[in-house]
């Protein structure tokens, strides 16, 4: 679900919305007879549902909010240098205790120390200086 920009919000939730309710509907259904699943079989599907719908709403997330698209010049967070070699809105993923997730960023080169940063990684909760 990874987007370049901002997404329009009613949208995308929208669109969760229904996977929600189609998940749901797997162990409520609306109508008809119940799965006749164990419970240890019912744990292991709401675990997996739960992480995928979790990483969903993080990447939508993020994609939504216009905080993360830094539009200032970058500086280096080390020397204070003007950073060089600007990739905007650059594809990344990274592990959260839900599983991977996707998002654009921007990321800066440092001509004069050589690192690497992010500053809309910052924004969006990650440390500095991670990749």
């Amino acid at each position: 679900m990874t987007a370049s920009a901002p997404t329009d919000l009613a949208a995308v939730r929208s669109m969760l919305e229904e996977r929600f309710s189609r998940k749901l509907d797997a162990y409520l259904p609306r109508s008809g007879p119940l799965r006749p699943w164990t419970l240890a079989r019912i744990e292991e599907a709401l675990a997996k549902d739960m992480n995928e719908i979790a990483r969903e709403v993080i990447e939508a997330r993020i994609a939504a909010d216009p905080a993360r698209l830094v539009e200032e010049e970058f500086r280096c967070p080390d020397c204070g240098r003007a950073m060089g070699g600007v990739e905007r809105e650059r594809g990344a993923h990274r592990r959260t205790i839900f599983g991977p997730v996707r998002f654009a960023r921007s990321v800066g080169y440092c001509p004069a120390c050589g690192r690497a940063f992010s500053p809309s990684g910052l924004v969006v909760g990650f440390r500095r200086g991670l990749l």
